[in-house]
């Protein structure tokens, strides 16, 4: 069958059940606890005619979405547990990662293994492209599972509102973001030396990453190509806009088209904010605007590229007061710019490829990209202290905030025992929200005007659209 792009999912499935009432249906059968198969075939190993094998031990019993890409990253953070499931839309480009775990049955649908596994696994790790995130996630709050989500938590800030708020009244549920440096020795020696006030109130905050890693600046690809073979593209698409299938997107490369990911702000900006999210209260920025390079073909005549990220790009978000907090300004540079050079560093030291800079009333903080010792053999623990010849006798801050040496063995154990994590769901959609809005003024090229309480762009009808924008037929949350 021919698609279209006014073509509903529910003409298109790879079964005889509609995407609609699989997914409806999956998981009331689920939540009721009768997990009868709702679909043949698309599965190897493992039998899913009966339980899938328990461990005899006290390990997590985990299910994966999309493990062919970041997913067997984080599967390999868990490896101690026991994987029962693994689901993912291309099974050749996944196939090394299956062939990992032979014991785990396979799947190349989401919504079946959830009816089919829903009794046998107890925890879920989500590593698609960023446009079904929150789909699988509430699918996961309702079959009561703990998570394991990349970030950014969702694709629309509409989206990361309802999850957040979802996974809020869940406290029984253990989540964590795909932040690994979150609460690391290097992030909490970082927040402890600005506790200290060294450099005073922080006024300017740079952040800078020489991603991306992909291609960027590109045009929609012409025509249509065939799909992996055994993939259902419609599927991978999700909630996002129809487009043919076409290597320009998978694998590896969605994260720059605005359709799919959410660039390399998205991408990346987690692994910086968490570290000083909540000490500088960066969840409600006034303002947001931003600049890309410009693509230009070999008559020097400049191409727009509006649907994908450009190669290189800078971001400001402005702050107004917060409490006794004065006005901040955070500023993102990516594609390998970088922020200008501060005066006061010796003039032998390059900047390195990754960083962060806070600006202060007193002084300035240069730490690593995740936070810790800037990258040169010199400074505190927390980063260096600029100009150099003012705290040359500053002291190593006290170690007053807990750490966390295992990212993925928090998870686990807290899994098993209740506890909480470092950057649960509910923080990485907060930190998730920033970055998103940075894409979005990219993304439109406007200076936005944010009303964080009503989650609304109040300057720019076009992308105040975008805040919550139509899913396509059988994709609501």
């Amino acid at each position: 069958m021919k698609r279209t792009p006014n073509t509903t999912p529910e003409q298109h499935t790879s079964g005889n059940l509609s995407r609609r009432s699989l997914l409806a249906n999956g998981l009331k059968v689920a939540a009721a606890g009768g997990l009868a198969p709702l679909i043949a075939g698309c599965h190897t190993a493992g039998s899913q005619d009966s339980p899938a094998s328990l461990p005899s031990d006290d390990r997590l019993r985990i299910a994966a979405v999309g493990i062919g890409g970041m997913g067997q990253h984080y599967m390999a953070g868990c490896k101690s547990e026991h994987f029962v499931a693994l689901c993912d839309l291309d099974h050749k480009f996944a196939g090394p990662v299956f062939d990992k775990y032979p014991g785990a049955a396979r799947y190349h649908d989401f919504r079946e293994m959830f009816a089919r596994e829903a009794k046998n696994f107890d925890a879920l790790i989500i590593a698609t492209p960023d446009q079904t995130h929150a789909v699988i996630l509430m699918a996961a709050l309702q079959l009561g599972k703990h998570v394991y989500c990349a970030k950014p938590v969702a694709h629309t800030i509409g989206e990361l509102r309802a999850v957040r708020q979802a996974f809020a009244g869940a406290s029984n549920l253990v989540t964590l973001t795909s932040v690994q440096s979150a609460a690391s020795d290097g992030a909490c020696s970082t927040a402890e030396l600005l506790d200290t006030g060294a450099i005073g109130p922080v006024r300017e905050l740079h952040l800078w990453c020489d991603h991306p890693s992909y291609p960027c600046g590109l045009l929609r690809p012409a025509g249509e190509q065939a799909p992996p073979r055994g993939m259902d593209w419609d599927l991978w698409l999700g909630p996002a806009p129809y487009r043919p299938y076409n290597s320009a997107y998978h694998p590896w490369k969605w994260r720059a088209w605005w359709d799919f990911g959410a660039g390399t702000v998205g991408d990346m900006a987690c692994h910086r904010l968490h570290i000083y999210f909540k000490q500088l209260r960066l969840g409600a920025p006034a303002t947001i605007y931003a600049n890309g390079s410009t693509l230009c073909d070999d008559t020097n005549k400049r191409i727009a590229t509006p649907e994908c990220q450009s190669q290189a790009n800078i971001i400001t978000w402005d702050y107004p007061a917060r409490g006794e907090l004065p006005p901040m300004q955070v500023t993102w540079y990516d594609g390998g710019m970088k922020p200008p050079r501060p005066a006061e560093l010796d003039r032998t030291i390059a900047l390195p490829r990754n960083g962060m800079m806070f600006v202060g009333e007193k002084g300035k903080l240069l730490a690593g990209s995740n936070g810790g010792k800037f990258p040169v053999g010199r400074g505190l623990s927390g980063g260096l202290l600029l100009p150099e010849k003012d705290f040359s006798d500053f002291p190593e801050p006290a170690r007053t905030l807990p750490r966390v040496p295992d990212h993925y063995g928090e998870w686990t154990s807290a899994c098993k025992t209740g506890g909480r994590t470092a950057c649960p769901i509910e923080f990485g959609c907060e930190m998730s929200e920033v970055a998103l809005l940075g894409a979005l003024a990219l993304r439109t090229g406007r200076l936005l005007e944010w009303d964080s309480a009503t989650a609304s762009v109040t300057n720019s009808p076009i992308a105040n659209a975008l805040i919550s924008p139509p899913r396509r037929a059988g994709w609501s949350l």
